[in-house]
């Protein structure tokens, strides 16, 4: 493909073949190269200051679509035991399947009625619209069991600004101008049992103190949240300084598999029965809930599913006799569900389905403002079947983040964003991108400021471990050590959940962490022959490329070339997972593996080496596609790791960014 010359960068350049680069735009390059140095000495800025050579190149073609972005410092650092690939957003396999859909614009009747903040509102709009109006309630009722609803007695003319009396309601509303309204709402009232409970039941003296609100989503990987969720992300990370882990890896197939280590610490195998397919099976309600933990040291808890049929613990199992939490949101979508054929797609009336999962819990932090909290709320509709939906609710799930932080709701607060693992559709899943995706899904954690100071280590911890090995299990002690805080410091190998209040060893595999090995994303480092065809090629490479920045002042700085190599070494990913198809059985515990491993879309290798004249030692990260036979490198993948001294001293009053790449010719004798 012919690359229009305004169009190539430094870090283009480096992720071309080289033979396909003509001399005509190295001197292209080279001439805007000697035009910043000249620049960098008139007007004599610091050396901290300077954007590095780059940078300035990137700074003028703002248009130059970003290259695959390598992993931070130390990511690559091979006494790691696990080493997760660095997956690639722009990755043009996954972004082929890539979509960005419109808000969601629900047509119709305008909802005559809303909740605000525990009050029936009536809306001024639809009183505009269709005149005075009265309303009867009708509270909705859970039960018996999972999968039963009823109405209890009405509550005749109810008025506007009235307390609600239930969580979730029907209401029938007549106008003046004889239209009617039907419709079932969602809110929160406040339980005096609960509310009493709270005052005579403190968190322990020994815990964080704490509130928790994990809002989690169906089939998300971390790469197709940074995809489909720009907006949000940019506001946690940016904004509310959330710490987002790199290296988590899920346990099994699917969300229980995924929820279960969270809520109870066990895999669904090491629980009671409760498939509805075996005998002797019961409900889910005698499982060690971990809410339960929380309930009973002095939290208001919750459990909101969007889902009904396909909810996690209701597809296969037989769901909960009693209500899990003291708000459960299952009656709520349990008599919606069959209303929604009526309404506009992702509707519910004139609001948007998720809109009115993301104001309960905005509802929840209202009305208990000042009780601690543990929220676990997770949306499955806009991510399950399609994860393009999901953009449709970006700006909407940053706005109610947005409105929790500012009302000081997060002030007393740890909230997750997570996802249970990555897309498991058919056609994704068959990618080695895919089948890697799935592997890592989304997981942020936000902590307020305040605990920031007071809590440095724990802080410090939780940013090293987003580059080692995380699971499920991790998150699960992490909400124990909030009640009763065990300290920072190291935690052991030995244990299958350590908290992420810890230090997680470096050292750590996935048979330590309890993951089956065709779920295990890890890489290792495999040594190369230096002699290997492709080993030699990326050694030519890597010259090449270290030559280039120097390529404008060829009179002060010698041509290089390759001395001794010291290693060549290259990623792989384990057998298993390479050969993975898909899992079988009720529980999703048995893999069907392939007879072949499938071919590797990426190769990832490092070499360190020296150069001549003036035995410079380098180590460099490149990247081999196979299917095209490029062989790439970025600039910010190169390391010079020996002290150059005065070596490059001909050259730091033109240009000092390339000082570790130039080795002056006047110091060859």
């Amino acid at each position: 493909m012919q690359i229009p010359e305004r169009e190539v960068s430094v870090e283009m350049y480096c992720r071309l073949p080289l033979a396909r680069i003509s001399r005509r735009y190295l001197t292209i390059l080279g001439t805007l190269g000697f035009v910043f140095a000249a620049m960098m000495v008139y007007t004599h800025v610091d050396e901290e200051r300077y954007m590095t050579f780059q940078e300035k190149y990137l700074e003028i073609f703002r248009f130059v679509p970003s290259p695959r972005p390598y992993p931070p410092e130390g990511a690559l650092d091979k006494s790691q035991t696990c080493i997760h690939p660095k997956l690639d957003v722009t990755d043009p396999v996954m972004m082929h399947f890539y979509k960005k859909l419109k808000k969601v614009q629900c047509k119709g009747v305008t909802n005559w009625v809303f909740v605000s903040n525990g009050t029936l509102r009536f809306d001024p709009k639809a009183v505009i619209l269709y005149g005075s109006f009265k309303c009867n309630y009708f509270p909705l009722i859970r039960g018996p069991g999972d999968y039963n609803i009823t109405y209890g007695n009405m509550t005749e003319n109810v008025q506007d600004g009235s307390a609600l009396v239930s969580d979730f309601f029907k209401i029938e509303c007549m106008s003046t101008k004889k239209k009617n309204y039907t419709n079932i709402h969602a809110g929160v009232h406040v339980n005096k049992t609960i509310k009493a409970r709270l005052a005579s039941n403190k968190p322990p003296a020994g815990g964080l103190g704490l509130s928790v609100a994990l809002l989690g989503f169906d089939s998300m990987s971390r790469m197709s949240w940074l995809r489909r969720m720009p907006i949000t992300r940019n506001y946690l990370v940016n904004s509310l300084n959330a710490i987002e882990l790199e290296g988590y890896n899920i346990l099994g197939d699917g969300t229980p598999a995924a929820l279960l280590p969270i809520l109870t610490g066990k895999h669904e195998q090491e629980l009671p029965e409760a498939r509805r397919s075996m005998n002797f099976s019961n409900p889910v309600d005698d499982f060690p809930w971990i809410w339960k933990d929380f309930q009973n040291n002095g939290y208001v808890t919750s459990w909101a599913d969007a889902e009904v049929s396909i909810a996690p613990f209701n597809y296969r199992l037989l769901g909960f006799e009693h209500s899990p939490t003291d708000y459960f949101m299952r009656p709520f979508f349990l008599a919606v569900d069959p209303t929604y054929k009526k309404y506009s797609r992702y509707c519910h009336g004139s609001e948007p389905k998720h809109m009115i999962w993301l104001k309960w819990v905005q509802d929840l932090f209202y009305m208990y403002k000042d009780d601690p909290k543990f929220l676990v709320h997770f949306y499955t509709p806009l991510s399950h079947d399609d994860n393009n939906l999901i953009t449709m609710a970006d700006e909407d799930l940053k706005r109610t983040i947005e409105n929790l932080e500012l009302q000081g709701y997060l002030n007393n607060t740890l909230l997750l964003v997570m996802a249970d693992h990555g897309a498991r559709f058919a056609n994704v899943r068959r990618t080695y991108s895919g089948k890697l995706e799935e592997r890592m899904p989304y997981v942020s954690l936000r902590f307020p400021p305040w605990f920031h100071e007071m809590y440095p280590d724990v802080i410090n911890n939780v940013k090293t471990n987003t580059q080692r090995l995380t699971n499920p299990f991790d998150i699960h002690e992490t909400l124990r050590d909030i009640l009763n805080f065990s300290g920072a410091g190291q935690g052991s190998v030995k244990d299958r959940g350590i908290s992420l209040f810890k230090s997680i060893p470096k050292e750590r595999s996935c048979e330590d962490a309890d993951v089956a090995p065709h779920w295990c994303a890890c890489l290792s480092w495999q040594d190369v022959n230096a002699t290997d065809e492709v080993a030699s090629r990326a050694l030519r490479t890597a010259v090449e490329t270290i030559n280039f920045f120097t390529d404008s002042y060829r009179a002060d700085c010698a041509l290089l070339a390759a001395g001794e190599v010291s290693m060549v070494s290259r990623q792989v990913v384990n057998e298993d997972l390479l050969r993975f198809k898909e899992t079988t059985g009720d529980r999703g515990l048995e893999p069907i593996l392939a007879n072949k491993s499938m071919t590797l879309e990426r190769v990832i290798y490092q070499l360190t080496f020296f150069t001549e004249p003036g035995h410079g030692e380098f180590e460099v990260t490149l990247e081999y596609l196979p299917s095209t036979d490029v062989m790439t490198v970025d600039p910010k993948a190169i390391s010079r790791i020996n002290k150059y001294g005065d070596d490059p001293a001909c050259i730091l009053q033109k240009n000092r960014e390339i000082r570790q790449f130039c080795y002056c010719n006047n110091n060859i004798r």
